[in-house]
């Protein structure tokens, strides 16, 4: 008996702009139900000043996808391209199979930005999300 689909995939590309708000969590993007993350990179648009560490995950760890990445670095810098930088979502800890997948089943989660800590100028970072998504 042959395979026959069940739900078609539909690719999932974005790049949001988001600003940092000080130590306050900031929504990037509601996660629909059916999507399946397969990768999350932070890219420095205008750098912060001060002090302070990016991270970005969802509601239920909020650094998940990207660990502490450097608020104030140079524009153009991309978190996330590296297993190291990846969260718990994304990064297995061996080096033949250093990327794993987030699914959400349901609704009602969102990518979410932070900043560990107020930075004297807040920074701009386009978060990108690479997945997928099926209709449930």
């Amino acid at each position: 008996m042959a395979g026959s689909p069940v739900e078609v995939l539909y690719p999932i590309a974005l790049s949001l702009d988001v600003d940092t708000s000080s130590t306050t969590a900031v929504t990037v993007w509601p996660i629909p139900a059916g999507t399946i993350i397969t990768a999350v990179l932070a890219k420095m648009k205008v750098a912060g000043t001060g002090s302070g560490n990016l991270i970005v995950g969802d509601d239920d760890d909020d650094d998940g996808f990207i660990l502490a990445a450097d608020a104030t670095g140079a524009a153009k810098v991309v978190y996330g391209d590296t297993p190291e930088e990846r969260g718990a979502y994304l990064y297995m800890g061996d080096s033949y199979h250093s990327t794993k997948m987030k699914f959400y089943t349901s609704s009602g989660k969102s990518v979410i930005m932070d900043c560990s800590a107020a930075l004297t100028t807040e920074a701009t970072v386009t978060v990108i999300i690479l997945g997928y998504r099926f209709y449930v």
